[in-house]
């Protein structure tokens, strides 16, 4: 069975709500991971980014935005995995226009070494090496 790893965006789409075709996508994906179909990780990284977007893009109250993270956090199947490497998302970031904390997910090692697939919609993981697919390629 193939590895993923959900980007932030993931959640936000569901959690948002402002695009049916990717909310569907999204929750037909997280469908997948309750009922074991597919294995999926993703990192606190990507809870601090849905957290601090939810609440400064979108101003979620407090309450919203804790009890989406618990909802994220309680997915049965979903595990998170925080093993960046500093110096080789560090490079990455120094040699490509993307965001830091899109290096740092692309120095997870398993993402590096082109063993899990990072689940985005996000077209910048493709300027970095890493395999990227949408949820519409994956369910």
């Amino acid at each position: 069975m193939k590895t993923y790893f959900l980007d932030s965006n993931i959640f936000l789409r569901f959690l948002i709500g402002d695009n049916q075709k990717m909310l569907n996508e999204c929750l037909s994906l997280i469908e997948a991971i309750k009922r074991g179909k597919i294995n999926a990780f993703t990192s606190n990284l990507v809870l601090s980014e849905v957290v601090w977007t939810l609440g400064s893009l979108y101003k979620f109250s407090r309450t919203k935005i804790i009890n989406a993270i618990r909802g994220i956090v309680g997915t049965s199947g979903l595990k998170i995995c925080d093993g960046y490497m500093i110096l080789a998302a560090m490079e990455i970031y120094e040699n490509s226009s993307v965001k830091f904390i899109d290096s740092l997910i692309a120095s997870i090692y398993e993402i590096y070494n082109r063993k899990w697939i990072v689940v985005s919609y996000d077209k910048d993981f493709d300027k970095l090496g890493v395999v990227r697919k949408e949820p519409s390629q994956i369910c």
